[in-house]
């Protein structure tokens, strides 16, 4: 598996329980959520990197 891969799996992880974790604990969900969205526009840039 090459990195951009990686990075996404993990940045769409985050993000997802980022959004579950906002319900009930509100601070720590935005800061999960929004560290796998970066996650996600990091990996966009490898995955170009590597074609």
């Amino acid at each position: 598996m090459n990195k951009g891969f990686v990075i996404f799996v993990i940045g769409i992880i985050m993000f997802m329980l980022g959004i579950y974790l906002s319900t009930s604990w509100i601070v720590v969900g935005s800061i999960i959520g929004i560290s796998g969205g970066l996650l996600l526009g990091l990996s966009s840039y490898f995955m170009a990197m590597e074609d």
